[in-house]
Parts: structure tokens; C-alpha cells; sequence
């Protein structure tokens, strides 16, 4: 019988994923493109700064180069963001709360699907095509390919917590929904690594943005990859992010329901 429920629950995740994933194209056709064509616009200003950039003790032109590719092409998995303080904002989250499944669940089902249609349009055409723009999109060694899909999957945890403990707040704040938007984009955007490599900064500053939870949303994979960080360390500091946030999460988020109010739908 538990069995059972546990395929029960995986299915209805699995049923909204998909859900989502065929969801993207239900609007107008242009506007996704137009949304990759931001992205692509965005990753050929970086790899020109880049280019202008001379090479470091810590970091070479060619690791530049893929680091700002990987953080385009993975952006949505690197800087994710649930639905949960939209659908606050709308008042659809109020559906969310009537379904059989957990509600973090539901979120976290929701997003992947929707990562579906980028990964097939923009992150897998601009990893093939990397080589015309003379983009290395190969990792350090294979054995660092290893633990860059360890430490993606860890950053990607990660960034759900961090998430869901915004999407609390903004539970907190009422009305506040697009106030505590914009203060996760600033912290994140500084902090994460995603824009500017750690190993770009000031080594005082790149040692405490690492140690920060966000540098292990972005910084941490990306330097794995690349081969500019220590593997072993950065991935044992996910591991403790995600034992110390995720519980965090779970009960902040669990408390903020009490005193949420979400008017529309």
C-alpha cells in the first residue's frame, strides 16, 4: 500500500511537469523566442567582455568563455525561480493548497516542466553551435564533469530552499511580493557567481561569496567545470548549505502559510 502511494505521487508530479512543459507554447510563439534571443544578446556581450579581459593566474580567456556559455545556457537551472511568489501575487496559489500532493512538491514539479522547452531550444542549439564561436563547452577533465553534475544538482536544491524561503517572506510582507523579488534579484545576481566568476574578484571578496549559501547556486558549478575552484571543497559546502537551509525552508515556509493572504486567482 505505501508503494503504491509513492507511485501515485510521483506520477501526479511527473503529470504536472509535463503539463507545464507543453504549456510554454500556448501563448504567442514569438514572445518565447524573443525571451532566448535576450538570453543569446546577453551571452555574446559577456564573451566580448570577456575576450577584453586579459588572462589570469586563476582564470584563462578559454575558461572565461565557457564559464560565461554554461551560465547562459543553464541559467534557468543555475538562477531558477518557482512559481510560488507570482502565483501568491495572482492568487492561484490558493489552488495549490486543494491538491493531493505537497505544495512545495507542486512547485518544484512546476518548474522543471517548464525547463523542458529551453533546454530543447536554446541550451542544447547554443551548446552544439559553441564550437563556430570559439567556446570550449567541454569540462576540465572528465573527472570534473563528474562533479559539476554533482555540484549542479546540489546548487539546484539549493536554489529551490533559497526560493521557497523568499516566496516565505513574501507570505510575510502581504503585498510585498515584487519588493522580495527584487531584493532576491539583487542579492543573487552580486552573490551567486552567475554573472562574474569568484576567481575574477578580489580573493578576500571571492573567499566570502563562496562561503555564502548563493555561491553555491552558480559560482560553485561553474567553477567545477572550468576547473578554477576546488572541487571537493565547494561541493561539501552545498552539501552543508542544503542540510542547514532546507529544514529552515520547510518550517519557515510550513509558518508563513498561517499568515498568508493572497486575494485573486
Amino acid at each position: 500500500m505505501l508503494k503504491k502511494k509513492r507511485f501515485l505521487s510521483l506520477s501526479e508530479y511527473t503529470a504536472t511537469a509535463w503539463l507545464c512543459a507543453t504549456q510554454a507554447f500556448d501563448g504567442n510563439f514569438l514572445f518565447v523566442f524573443a525571451g532566448y534571443a535576450v538570453r543569446m544578446v546577453r551571452l555574446l556581450v559577456m564573451t566580448a567582455v570577456f575576450r577584453s579581459i586579459p588572462d589570469t593566474a586563476d582564470l584563462s580567456l578559454s575558461q572565461m568563455l565557457t564559464y560565461a556559455l554554461l551560465s547562459s545556457v543553464l541559467s534557468e537551472q543555475l538562477f531558477l525561480y518557482t512559481p510560488a511568489t507570482t502565483a501568491l501575487w495572482e492568487g492561484s496559489i490558493i489552488n495549490r493548497f486543494t491538491r493531493p500532493v505537497p505544495v512545495i512538491g507542486t512547485f518544484v514539479a512546476e518548474t522543471i516542466g517548464k525547463w523542458v522547452p529551453s533546454l530543447l531550444f536554446y541550451t542544447l542549439p547554443v551548446c552544439l553551435a559553441a564550437p563556430l564561436f570559439g567556446v570550449r563547452i567541454l569540462p576540465a577533465s572528465a573527472w570534473n564533469g563528474v562533479l559539476f553534475l554533482v555540484s549542479l544538482l546540489l546548487g539546484i536544491s539549493l536554489s529551490f530552499a533559497v526560493d521557497f524561503i523568499f516566496a516565505a517572506f513574501s507570505m510575510r510582507m502581504k503585498n510585498g511580493c515584487w519588493a522580495a523579488l527584487a531584493i532576491r534579484d539583487a542579492v543573487t545576481t552580486l552573490l551567486s557567481g552567475s554573472l562574474i566568476p569568484f576567481a575574477l574578484l578580489p580573493k578576500g571578496v571571492a573567499a566570502v561569496f563562496q562561503l555564502l549559501p548563493f555561491g553555491s547556486l552558480a559560482g560553485a558549478p561553474l567553477s567545477i567545470f572550468v576547473g578554477s575552484g576546488s572541487a571537493p571543497q565547494l561541493i561539501m559546502l552545498s552539501v552543508f548549505w542544503n542540510l542547514t537551509l532546507w529544514p529552515v525552508c520547510i518550517l519557515y515556509f510550513r509558518r508563513s502559510q498561517e499568515k498568508m493572504v493572497s486575494f485573486g486567482g
